[in-house]
């Protein structure tokens, strides 16, 4: 998509005077391993200049567990991952964790970037949800019961990898959690759930849940995108639906224009959900594949933006096909600030 230089210059002002919010990045991961493999300061030197370039004025960092360290490394990884994230915050003045209203009050009267704390997924936990107390006490504020692979709590919407819809809802333990993670206080993640567990959810949720990284299944047929259904009921509880920015997601493997894929995905949720349920969730997974320890890496980027200071761009291209000022901004970020601000703790 040819983006003209006038709508440029507007997503540009328009990235300074507006939050932005981006609700997906396994960027706890990322530093984890950029930390075991000798790097001083990875949040500085991968992170911080792109993330001031695109205006992002808040992030939620994932906690995501590999296939290869379940079942009996999960929890270690989650807590290593934690410990890289708290210990590059403190290296980092510019950065902020959020745990409460007045967190996210702090970062923009101080000029601050906030990290916000989810787990993709509670493989960690096993069926132990005393552990959830544990997680909330380290700075976690979200969850979802499961990645796409069937654990002790539910099932994932695919199989990790593959095109093999995973069938069954919620176990009963995993009925136990929600109402945990409520009680908690931490927000609820159906984003990799299968559709019999959002079934689930939708009947025993109490407080609004959210898809930080999924796209419309009408744009694009992916086990792992919300169908029309779906993404009323989630808006009908007040969540929000954060775009993936992700190709095999997003639906540009075919070699469809990835602005205008990200366009069409964002147009249809709007005009099915309205303005106010949709958000950014972009999930940049050649972050994590470049920082992942390997010998050797794809040459194929698999995300649909480079990374966050391309992000412009997709404002551009949504002010350029039409998509009013006032919408561009709740998808920018308002929607997910004024989520984060009825749903966290006040201080």
């Amino acid at each position: 998509m040819n983006l003209e230089p006038k709508y440029l210059k507007m997503a540009r002002e328009l990235h300074q005077t507006t939050p932005v919010v981006d609700a997906h990045l396994d960027l706890a991961g990322e530093l984890y391993f950029r930390l075991q493999n000798g790097e001083e300061n990875p949040l500085r030197t991968h992170y911080l200049e792109n993330l001031k370039n695109s205006g992002v004025d808040l992030l939620f960092s994932s906690i995501y567990i590999r296939d290869e360290e379940l079942p009996e490394a999960a929890l270690r990884s989650a807590l290593d991952q934690i410990s890289a994230l708290l210990y590059s915050l403190d290296q980092n003045p510019e950065f902020h964790l959020i745990r409460t209203v007045s967190d996210i009050e702090h970062i923009f009267s101080h000029s601050k970037i906030g990290i916000l704390l989810y787990m993709e997924g509670l493989d960690c936990i096993g069926k132990d949800l005393n552990l959830l107390r544990i997680l909330w006490e380290l700075g976690v504020r979200g969850a979802s019961l499961t990645w796409s692979r069937r654990n002790a709590l539910a099932s994932g919407c695919c199989k990790g990898g593959e095109d093999i819809e995973i069938p069954g809802g919620l176990s009963p333990e995993g009925f136990l959690a929600v109402q945990e993670i409520e009680r908690l206080g931490m927000f609820l993640d159906i984003s990799h759930l299968n559709d019999d567990g959002f079934e689930d959810i939708c009947q025993i949720a109490t407080r609004p849940f959210v898809a930080t990284h999924s796209n419309s299944r009408s744009v694009y047929p992916h086990y792992r995108n919300l169908t029309d259904t779906q993404m009323l009921k989630l808006s009908e509880k007040g969540g929000i639906l954060g775009l993936n920015g992700c190709d095999c997601i997003a639906g540009t493997l075919d070699g469809a224009d990835p602005l205008l894929t990200l366009c069409h995905h964002i147009e249809y949720e709007v005009s099915l959900l309205g303005p106010t349920h949709v958000g950014l969730g972009l999930d940049f997974c050649d972050s994590y594949t470049k920082a992942e320890p390997r010998f050797s890496y794809p040459d194929t980027p698999h995300d649909c933006l480079i990374d966050h200071s391309h992000l412009l761009e997709l404002t551009a291209a949504l002010l350029q096909r039409g998509m009013p000022i006032e919408h561009t901004k709740k998808i920018l970020g308002e929607n997910w600030l004024h989520y984060l601000k009825k749903t966290l703790p006040s201080t």
